[in-house]
């Protein structure tokens, strides 16, 4: 799986690094992922509102539904 999202979006590497995170991945395989550059914040549910916390290590908007926002 880590493989082929490094040949998609790099959206797609930083929401995968969130999602492992989550389930304890290993620490290798998270940092992989890390390194990847990207510029600006990218939304953890990509057809969601840019609405809710931002993760600085993931670059990700944590936008989930059902989550209320302030």
């Amino acid at each position: 799986m880590m493989e082929y999202a490094l040949r998609l979006d790099t959206a797609v590497t930083k929401r995968l690094g969130w999602i492992l995170e989550r389930l304890q991945a290993d620490q290798s395989l998270l940092e992989r992922l890390e390194s990847i550059p990207i510029t600006g914040y990218r939304t953890l549910d990509a057809n969601g509102p840019r609405k809710g916390p931002c993760n600085p290590r993931w670059m990700i908007q944590e936008n989930l539904p059902g989550k209320k926002f302030a």
